[in-house]
């Protein structure tokens, strides 16, 4: 995902595309859906540091998912509330789970963000429906969008068992 928002950004600093804030860019890759969102471009500088967070999902494969469908697409109007929202990637994987990388100018941001209504709505009531479990991991480019991404902190949930699995780890602080 980080891969392809350099090309966007690379595309759109040559002239070869304009890249408007909040407007979606959707496509596909081997049949599975890419959408890219970015919020505000010309935050994304190449040597700024940034706040990356990183969702993966396995979901259950035998439940509408209309209900989350339209809760991620209410999330993410939801952006434009939230400055420092720079970015929002998702990308479909096989078996229909999916893929999500938002990059913040400043780690509170991920904070208030999950703190909004809507989000903690989905994550409460549509979670342990849609989802078998879900890794978030709060990571950081602290050379930008050129540099590795460094994973701080991943939160992992297990809803198979019915009462919600939660653990966190904590990774050593690098450089």
């Amino acid at each position: 995902m980080l891969g392809d928002l350099r090309t966007l950004l690379d595309e759109a600093a040559a002239g070869g595309r304009e890249v408007l804030p909040n407007e979606r860019v959707a496509g596909k890759d081997d049949g599975l859906r890419r959408r890219a969102i970015l919020c505000d471009p010309s935050a994304l500088r190449p040597e700024a540091e940034l706040c990356v967070v990183g969702f993966f999902s396995e979901r259950h494969a035998d439940v509408d998912m209309g209900p989350l469908e339209r809760a991620n697409d209410e999330i993410v109007r939801e952006f434009k509330k939230y400055p420092g929202v720079l970015s929002y990637s998702s990308y479909e994987l096989p078996a229909s789970n999916w893929a999500n990388l938002v990059l913040h100018d400043e780690p509170d941001v991920a904070e208030r963000r999950r703190g909004g209504q809507v989000h903690a709505r989905a994550v409460e009531n549509l979670s342990p429906v849609h989802y078998r479990n879900v890794r978030i991991h709060n990571c950081r480019l602290p050379d930008g969008l050129a540099g590795e991404i460094i994973i701080e902190r991943t939160k992992y949930f297990d809803y198979a068992a019915g009462d919600v699995w939660r653990a966190v780890r904590e990774l050593p602080a690098t450089s």
